[in-house]
């Protein structure tokens, strides 16, 4: 069970994070699937990558030219508010895979 008002808003900042690091265009995935007790879903793109050394959970910190840099610290918070890890891999010029993972609680917990 998630807060889909919340988790909508952390998942909706991924896609357009992974929209806005693909200036020339490319592909944005969106996979889910359920494995051993997780669900896990990975916002996937094609774009720049993010550079080494930079934290961009931190509040504030950005690579884009405009934002605030609030987005990946709030979209982490709200999936660590259900139990989830939000983490990532990226690679320069390349692209980025988000990858969420959020606990499965059966109908008797």
């Amino acid at each position: 069970m998630v807060d889909s008002g919340k988790f909508t808003q952390a998942l909706m900042n991924l896609c357009k994070n992974a929209v806005e690091a693909m200036p020339q265009g490319g592909t944005l995935t969106v996979k889910g699937y359920n494995s051993g007790g997780q669900v896990t879903l990975e916002v996937c793109d094609t774009g720049v990558g993010i550079p080494e050394g930079v934290d961009i959970f931190e509040p504030f910190i950005t690579t884009k030219p405009e934002g605030t840099g609030l987005g990946l610290p709030i979209a982490r918070q709200i999936i660590a508010g259900h139990g989830g890890t939000l983490n990532y891999v990226s690679e320069l010029e390349k692209g980025t895979t988000f990858i969420i993972s959020l606990p499965v609680k059966s109908s008797v917990d």
